[in-house]
C-alpha cells in the first residue's frame, strides 16, 4: 500500500531535505509513503521502527542541484525521524507531534542495545544493557502487538529515575520504606518500556540490608505481548542478584490502564510503592485510565513515584488536578530535588502548579533565568535561555546539550492518598499517627 502526503522543502547545509509526516494506520516495514519532487514521483519505504505522527526527513539532494533543477534519484532517498522535544510549548511553540530520535541514540552502545549506568548507592557498580527490540527469531513468533511505539525507546526521564532510585538517596528512602512494612514489599512499574524503573528498583532492594526473611515483589507492567516478551528478556538478562535472588522476585506482566492486576490466587493486589516515568505524553483522555490503576492497585499506605518530562504543561496539569479529585496528592520529592547528584541535572524547584503556569512569577523566572550552551550548526556556541529556545536550537544540538536541556524539565513527584482525619501523611513514604 503506497501512501502521500505532503511535504515541505527543507534545505540544510549543503543538502535539501523534506518532512514527511506518518498517516495513521500506516504499516512500518510494509508501507511507503510517494510524493512529487522536481516533477519527479518518489517512493520511500516507511523505517521498521517508525511511529504514525512521526516526521521523516528526507534527504533529496543537494542545494546546488536544487538550484539546477535537476531530479533527485529516487533510488538514494535516506529516511530520519526529525527530533523534538516539544519543551517549547510551555513557552507558547507548536506541537509537531514528533518521535524523539535524538533521544534514542544517546544511550545506545551496539544495535539495538540501551547501555546505562546506575547510581552510586549500590553495593557495587552497576551497568543495565537492554534491549530495545527482541531477536528476531524470538519477535517472528508473537502476532499480537498493542503498544503505540513508544515502549521501545529509552528516555531521559526513565534514566534519571532509575539514577535517583540507585543513588544513596534513593537506597535510604526505600530503606525506610522496607521498616515500615515489614516483612514483604510489593511493587508496580506502570507503563515499563525497556523496564529501566522496575529493574533499577530491584537492584536497590537487592543492596538494602535486611532480614532474609524480607521478600520483595517487583511486577513491571505495560501492553503488547511483544513489549511483554520484551520487559521479560531485560529481566532475565539484567536482574542477578548477588545474595538476593531468593528474596527479590521481578516479573513482567500486561495491564492495561483503568483494571487492577491480580495474583496467582486471583486476588486483587494492592501495591506499596507504584513507580513511572514519561507517563503523561500522551493527551487527556489517558489521565482518568492511569489514575484508576493507581486508586485500585495502591495500598492504602501506599506511595507512587512518577518521573515527569514536562511537554504540554497546561495539558498535563490537568492531571495533577484530576489526582486530587481522586484522592491522590502529589508533591515534589524534596530529597531528590536537594540531592547533590541531581540538584544541577534537574534545577526546576516549581510545584506542579506553579510549572510552565505563564501566571506564576516563579515559573517565567525559571524559563528566562535558566540557560543553556547550544553549538550551532556553524559550530559556534551560544548561551540561551529555556525560554527562547527554538527548534532550530534543538535540532543542531549535540547529544550531551540536549540531554542536558530535557534534564531541565524533568521534575520527581511523590504521592499518596490524602490522609484521613485524625492521621497525619508524610509523603516521603511514612505514615504515622
Amino acid at each position: 500500500m503506497s501512501t502521500h502526503d505532503e511535504h515541505d522543502d527543507d534545505v540544510i547545509s549543503d543538502s535539501v531535505y523534506i518532512n514527511l509526516t506518518i498517516p495513521p494506520n500506516a504499516e512500518p516495514g510494509v508501507d511507503s509513503l510517494t510524493f512529487e519532487y522536481n516533477g519527479c514521483e518518489m517512493e520511500v519505504l516507511l523505517p521498521e521502527n517508525a511511529i504514525c505522527g512521526d516526521v521523516l526527513r528526507i534527504q533529496v539532494g543537494s542545494s546546488a542541484a536544487a538550484n539546477n533543477s535537476s531530479p533527485p534519484n529516487g533510488g538514494d532517498n535516506e529516511a530520519t525521524t526529525k527530533s523534538s522535544s516539544l519543551t517549547n510549548e510551555s513557552v507558547g511553540m507548536e506541537d509537531e507531534n514528533v518521535n524523539d530520535a535524538k533521544l534514542a541514540q544517546n544511550n545506545y552502545a551496539g544495535e539495538g542495545v540501551a547501555v546505562v549506568s546506575l547510581g552510586e548507592g549500590l553495593k557495587s557498580p552497576i551497568t543495565l544493557h537492554l534491549l530495545e527490540r527482541l531477536p528476531r527469531e524470538q519477535s517472528s513468533t508473537i502476532c499480537n502487538e498493542d503498544g503505540d511505539g513508544t515502549a521501545s525507546c529509552l528516555w531521559p526521564s526513565g534514566i534519571v529515575l532509575a539514577q535517583a532510585l540507585t543513588s544513596k538517596m534513593g537506597i535510604e528512602y526505600l530503606t525506610s520504606m522496607v521498616l515500615k512494612h515489614g516483612r514483604r514489599i510489593e511493587c508496580m512499574e506502570l507503563g515499563s518500556g525497556l523496564g529501566i524503573g522496575g529493574i533499577a528498583l530491584a537492584h536497590s532492594f537487592a543492596s538494602i540490608h535486611t532480614s532474609s526473611s524480607t521478600q520483595c515483589q517487583i511486577v513491571l507492567t505495560d501492553r503488547g505481548d511483544e513489549t511483554i516478551a520484551l520487559l521479560r528478556e531485560n529481566i532475565d538478562r539484567n536482574c542477578t542478584f548477588e545474595g538476593a535472588k531468593k528474596r527479590i522476585s521481578v516479573t513482567a506482566q500486561t495491564l492495561n490502564w483503568g483494571n487492577q492486576l491480580y495474583c496467582s490466587t486471583r486476588k486483587p493486589q494492592k501495591f506499596h510503592l507504584i513507580i513511572g516515568s514519561d507517563l503523561l505524553y500522551n493527551s487527556r483522555e489517558s489521565y482518568e485510565p492511569l489514575l484508576k490503576t493507581i486508586q485500585q492497585n495502591l495500598h492504602p499506605d501506599g506511595t507512587v513515584i512518577l518521573s515527569v518530562r514536562w511537554r504540554k504543561p497546561d495539558l498535563e496539569r490537568e492531571f495533577f488536578h484530576k489526582a486530587e479529585q481522586f484522592g491522590i496528592l502529589f508533591v515534589n520529592w524534596k530529597d531528590f530535588e536537594e540531592c547533590e547528584t541531581f540538584r544541577s541535572r534537574c534545577p526546576a524547584r516549581l510545584n506542579w502548579r506553579a510549572y510552565g503556569n505563564p501566571e506564576s512569577e516563579c515559573s517565567n523566572d525559571y524559563f528566562h533565568n535558566t540557560n543553556i550552551s547550544i553549538t550551532t550548526k556553524l559550530n559556534a556556541i551560544v548561551t540561551k535561555s529555556l525560554a527562547v529556545v527554538t527548534e532550530d536550537d534543538m535540532e543542531s544540538m549535540k547529544d550531551d546539550e540536549y540531554t542536558i536541556f530535557e534534564e531541565m524539565q524533568i521534575q520527581i513527584y511523590l504521592a499518596g492518598y490524602v490522609a484521613k482525619k485524625g492521621r497525619k501523611r508524610n509523603l516521603d513514604g511514612i505514615s504515622s499517627p
